[in-house]
């Protein structure tokens, strides 16, 4: 096993931003992941994994249970978010996300929740700037290149052209965000 400490994966981070609208079953979650658009169209998650990362959100402390018994049917355990699993929520929905490549499930995610919390253009707004941010360090290890480096220049230039295409994206999200206007 590997010393490093698994990174909490988004889909955990959603599971908390269910709870923390309003305490639920397993099964309950189960079915507004499957029929909550927009998050139905990025993760498919099976019932098994639903409730091992319940159990693992309950043993970090994150989530806390409550046994409904059940007449005709097995016990239900509801969950609600611990103060804990709040301060978590809040802390994870408030930062940028630290790659481009995580915007496509990670931020959309926050985006999300930001937006019935209020606070979309805020969070988009980090974003941009940490966007802006990766720009300036890959301009600069792009113009370090020798013009001989072809393998990296093609990278560079690839990885430059995608946060650039992020920054549009961004751009009109913060348009579309504020005017509550849809995408055309």
């Amino acid at each position: 096993m590997s010393p490093r400490r698994a990174a909490p994966l988004t889909l955990e981070f959603v599971l908390l931003g269910l709870l923390a609208e309003s305490p639920a079953h397993g099964y309950e979650l189960h079915q507004k992941l499957r029929k909550l658009q927009p998050l139905a169209l990025v993760w498919n998650v099976g019932q098994a994994q639903l409730y091992a990362l319940l159990d693992k959100l309950a043993g970090q402390g994150l989530l806390s249970g409550e046994v409904f018994p059940g007449e005709h049917r097995p016990d239900r355990m509801r969950y609600s978010l611990t103060p804990a699993g709040q301060s978590r929520f809040a802390g994870w929905l408030s930062e940028p996300v630290p790659h481009a490549r995580d915007l496509r499930q990670e931020f959309l995610a926050k985006l999300y929740f930001a937006r019935r919390q209020g606070g979309g253009p805020d969070l988009i707004a980090r974003q941009r700037a940490a966007c802006l941010a990766w720009l300036d360090s890959l301009n600069a290890q792009y113009g370090a290149l020798n013009p001989g480096q072809l393998d990296e220049r093609l990278v560079f230039a690839f990885r430059l052209r995608q946060v650039r295409a992020l920054l549009d994206w961004l751009e009109d999200a913060e348009k579309w965000v504020g005017d509550e206007q849809p995408p055309a």
